[in-house]
């Protein structure tokens, strides 16, 4: 086998597209009769190939993409330790993240405590961070994790090596169960949030009432880079990957204000999105959990350019985003912040009305009134191709 996979990648490295389309159409067949340790040595020859310099035409790495997608989409326990042979090698191969997110989907959670987990915390350091990535895309689709002990241990061992992921709960908060698809959902259903435009009767108007107990208001902007940029977590692959910008104020105000009064506070704020001489931005009335909803989409979805930050590093940018927002500690344990998040007002924001936001298919404006009503931060954020 080994010397019929080295002159299929040898013939594979020379060939045209239409000879790379037959060999997906061979792993494609080979994975679904079963042949996973022909398509698991196939993905180590190719992914040796091209840590060597030897994939001139990007064929090598469009069939490893290809094989790589097969295995860990195919359910059972051999396809998966067919995948986790490939990631222990010790070249890079398709990015962990999105392979854990492919595996989580399809996968029972018995698979994957078997066969990733008990050999884990000895594996190399991009099997290591594919498990890491795993146990978190597994607690978006099941709430059996605390159940497996190999996923617990392995829980533990990421937070005494500091790992960034250990920082989430291994099960969903009540603001996270939208996430979990209901039993008895249709083929479309989805947890993402679509992009708000403003809508006749959903955004309240500003009434002279409103204005009245906000005259003598006089905000105070307070934001630092570090928050500016904590705020911004949910999107800063729009930043870093595409041509994204982002706009993350916070104000601090001399008497609390109402939640009903957010709209006619907001007119009295300099907002970058929304300038005086423009149109008033438009507040839509909102809760914990869409606004969670809102961020954790911001944070999956692919810029215009460049990918998206699957599930497990969505929800921990999700969250970030969200402890900025409701002025918690940076530090603050999630839990605690989920309280805080809780105690917060929170509104959905119109984009069509601001130029500033290119409106295209990639636009998040999100306004938090957080406990107390003395302080209130603004997140918008943009992409255009």
């Amino acid at each position: 086998m080994g010397k019929d996979i080295t002159r299929t990648v040898d013939a594979l490295c020379e060939a045209d597209d239409s000879d790379v389309s037959v060999l997906r159409a061979e792993v494609e067949s080979r994975v679904s009769t079963g042949e996973f340790a022909w398509a698991g040595g196939l993905a180590v020859e190719l992914t040796a190939r091209i840590s060597a310099g030897e994939d001139h035409k990007g064929h090598c790495s469009a069939v490893l993409h290809w094989t790589l997608n097969a295995l860990a989409a195919r359910p059972g326990a051999e396809s998966l330790r067919a995948l986790v042979r490939v990631l222990d090698s010790p070249h890079r191969s398709v990015s962990p993240r999105y392979l854990a997110a492919v595996v989580a989907r399809g996968h029972r959670i018995e698979d994957i405590a078997d066969v990733v987990f008990d050999q884990a915390p000895e594996a190399g350091a991009h099997a290591h961070e594919f498990a890491a990535c795993l146990l978190h895309e597994t607690v978006l689709v099941s709430d059996a994790v605390n159940g497996h002990p190999a996923l617990r241990a392995f829980a533990e061992a990421l937070a005494a090596e500091g790992h960034p992921l250990a920082a989430l709960p291994l099960s969903l908060l009540p603001e996270e169960h939208g996430l979990r698809r209901p039993a008895e959902a249709a083929d479309d259903w989805t947890w993402t949030v679509p992009p708000v435009w403003p809508e006749p009767g959903d955004a309240p108007e500003i009434t002279p009432a409103m204005r009245r107990r906000t005259a003598d208001l006089d905000p105070a902007e307070t934001g630092v880079p570090a928050t500016v940029e904590a705020m911004g977590a949910a999107v800063a692959h729009w930043l870093a990957q595409s041509n994204g910008k982002l706009a993350a104020q916070e104000f601090w105000l001399p008497e609390p204000v109402a939640p009903e009064d957010v709209p006619a506070l907001l007119a009295l704020l300099p907002l970058t999105p929304w300038p005086a001489d423009g149109a008033p931005a438009r507040l839509h009335p909102s809760s914990p959990d869409l606004a969670l909803r809102t961020l954790l989409t911001a944070a999956l979805r692919a810029p215009a350019y460049g990918h998206g930050c699957y599930g497990a590093y969505g929800r921990l940018a999700a969250w970030r985003s969200l402890t900025a927002l409701t002025g918690s500690p940076a530090n603050a344990p999630i839990a605690g912040t989920a309280d805080r998040v809780r105690r917060t007002s929170w509104f959905r924001v119109g984009t069509a009305s601001a130029p500033w936001f290119h409106n295209v298919a990639w636009d998040l404006a999100l306004a938090a009134l957080r406990p107390g009503g003395r302080e209130i931060a603004v997140l918008a954020a943009t992409d255009t191709d």
